[in-house]
């Protein structure tokens, strides 16, 4: 992804490590796990304002075009499509649903949640894999 500077995925992701215990198996001693740890979150209109300040576009023009791709999103999984945003990955719709007895049993009332599946792209893997670095998180 050529377009992606370098320079603005400078920081590390930080971590927490965290003490699990194995529910298939209560007997077993408790492992570790490293668990990225989220500091902030990013909105439509942050995004807009910095894409408007690498680009010729107005904040307005680049968040009207945000919110339709948002819209249109929707639209797409809703018709149970697939959406291929090229460069970042698939969005795909998901539920989970009761077990029956038997298929006559199944139906809309049997669906429990809706939720969204997203699978990065090649690319965007690659990028991960090549400018991600990660940093334990500092005490509280």
């Amino acid at each position: 992804m050529p377009y992606l500077v370098a320079k603005y995925y400078s920081m590390a992701i930080k971590y927490r490590i965290t003490r699990r215990k194995n529910t298939m198996d209560p007997n077993s001693a408790p492992a570790y796990i490293m668990q990225a740890v989220g500091h902030r979150e990013v909105d439509l209109r942050h995004l807009a304002y910095e894409i408007s300040n690498m680009s010729t576009h107005t904040e307005g023009d680049v968040l009207g075009v945000l919110i339709m791709l948002v819209k249109q999103l929707k639209h797409h999984l809703a018709d149970g499509e697939t959406v291929v945003l090229d460069d970042l990955g698939r969005f795909k719709i998901t539920f989970q649903c009761k077990a029956a007895p038997s298929p006559e049993l199944l139906g809309k009332k049997s669906v429990k949640k809706f939720g969204v599946n997203f699978l990065p792209s090649k690319d965007f893997k690659r990028w991960m894999k090549g400018h991600l670095k990660v940093q334990k998180e500092k005490k509280r």
